[in-house]
């Protein structure tokens, strides 16, 4: 299949109806207002909480926080890979959705209408953002040598987890004019959020690779199901560029939750666990899909704990850093599993 651009995506994202998707689910829909209410496919509820607006085409679960487009809708539903949920939607869409030339300017506009503040939390704005630097990765060739010099090169890694690049303005240099009302307006959810910094209002993480951890949708925790729990942006600039000042790993600025790659903990009974994402991918790039990561040498949370009970891990292989700092770490985790 060949690679499509954001714009191109995005059009395709509008062709298919999300009310006509879930009508043909089977699913039982009312009207209320503009919006549509059913109950959410991807938590057990009898009163209604999701919500379908159909004049965006977007939907939002208030009960388990799923959100996001159609195309998230298909993937998580059908239960597709990302390049089948493409091949899925162009066959929805009715005809084959051919890749045509398009110009920076129309890619930006077309992330322009994406952004959109949809509830209070602010999670189908984060999924939006997150969307926003995956299609900017994919269509990064520096971004994607970025990765294959680091040994990420496997064809599904990039779209198995959503890995984003912020590029060198990220999504600040998308959003509309801070002049005007709606720009103001997205700006400051942007920074409520921890996305854009309220210090200079630009992209927390321009300039990096970026990493979501999303709950996945059997997660042990249900109330993350769904939800971009944590963003980690890692600096694409070579090391010895980036000012001492500035950190080269980044995360959002709300807590460190969240099991990146969970579904490994109910598929072994073994699990790898890293000091950091970009280590766990290494191995899972190499095979090891049983891996998930910390975040960094102290990173071993209540949530990588929890989810080990959960999913019954019978084994926990540390495969942090061979330094001091990754020793202590280490020393650290064996402690918290054995007092578990």
């Amino acid at each position: 299949m060949a690679r499509m651009t954001p714009a191109e995506l995005e059009q395709l994202k509008r062709d298919v109806s999300l009310v006509a998707v879930a009508q043909s689910q089977g699913h039982r829909l009312v009207k209320r207002g503009k919006d549509v209410v059913l109950c959410c496919p991807f938590h057990v509820e009898k009163t209604p909480s999701c919500v379908i607006t159909p004049s965006k085409n977007l939907f939002h679960c208030f009960g388990c926080g799923a959100a996001g487009s159609v195309l998230d809708w298909v993937q998580k539903t059908e239960r597709l890979t990302y390049p089948q949920t493409l091949i899925r939607l162009r066959d929805l869409a009715g005809s084959h959705v051919a890749p045509q030339s398009s110009s920076l300017a129309a890619a930006v506009e077309s992330s322009r209408q994406n952004l959109t503040d949809l509830d209070d939390d602010g999670q189908a704005l984060l999924h939006q953002v997150v969307d926003f630097y995956h299609q900017n990765l994919l269509a990064s060739p520096e971004g994607q040598e970025w990765l294959a010099l680091r040994g990420l090169s496997h064809p599904e890694l990039v779209t198995h987890f959503r890995l984003g690049l912020a590029g060198p303005h990220g999504v600040a240099g998308v959003l509309p004019s801070p002049h005007l009302k709606e720009g103001k307006a997205m700006r400051q959810r942007l920074t409520a959020l921890g996305v854009v910094r309220e210090s200079n209002r630009q992209d927390h993480f321009r300039g990096c690779l970026v990493v979501p951890v999303v709950g996945w949708s059997e997660s042990h925790d249900v109330a993350a199901r769904g939800r971009v729990l944590q963003l980690y942006g890692r600096r694409t600039m070579a090391d010895h560029k980036i000012k001492l000042t500035s950190p080269k790993h980044l995360y959002l600025p709300s807590p460190l939750v969240g099991v990146w790659n969970e579904q490994a903990l109910a598929a072994s009974a073994d699990i790898i666990l890293c000091e950091a994402l970009l280590d766990a991918m290494t191995f899972w790039c190499a095979g090891y899909r049983n891996v998930i990561a910390a975040y960094g040498v102290n990173g071993f949370t209540a949530s990588h704990l929890a989810a080990l009970t959960y999913h019954g891990v019978k084994r926990v292989l540390v495969a942090f850093d061979r330094d001091a700092a990754g020793d202590s770490g280490a020393e650290l985790v064996a402690q918290a599993l054995h007092g578990a």
